[in-house]
């Protein structure tokens, strides 16, 4: 007699694998710096890691529109917990040589609800950016 598999229809959350990880992005925070004017910004580097890096989709874009800033790109990072936290103050440089070097700021932090291992960093910039 032939016995039959039954199909397993529970849910398996997408596995992303250190390889997708690829690209390095650092995380900063900004201030006034001290000096005669009082107009230059420093930066100062708060966290370093690797990302998944692709375009924005429908749902960043809409979200960036509604903050009146323009998504570039969106970064998939593992959470760090309680090293640290991003922050919409806080600015990513994402170290690819295909791109300049320049701070994006953060538009929207969301955790990945198909892997709570993950966090969704949504940024760009003003559209005259």
């Amino acid at each position: 007699m032939m016995q039959m598999n039954k199909p397993d229809f529970r849910y398996k959350k997408p596995e992303v694998t250190t390889s997708e990880l690829r690209t390095p992005v650092e995380f900063y925070t900004s201030k006034i710096s001290d000096g005669l004017h009082g107009r230059d910004v420093s930066f100062e580097k708060v966290f370093y890691t690797f990302a998944k890096v692709y375009s924005p989709s429908l749902k960043d874009i809409e979200i960036s529109t509604g903050k009146s800033m323009e998504a570039r790109m969106t970064l998939k990072i593992r959470d760090p917990l309680t090293s640290y936290q991003p922050d919409n103050r806080h600015f990513v440089q994402v170290n690819d040589h295909r791109l300049e070097n320049k701070k994006w700021q953060i538009i929207d932090i969301r955790p990945d609800y198909d892997n709570r291992d993950f966090l969704i960093v949504v940024i760009g910039g003003t559209p005259n950016d």
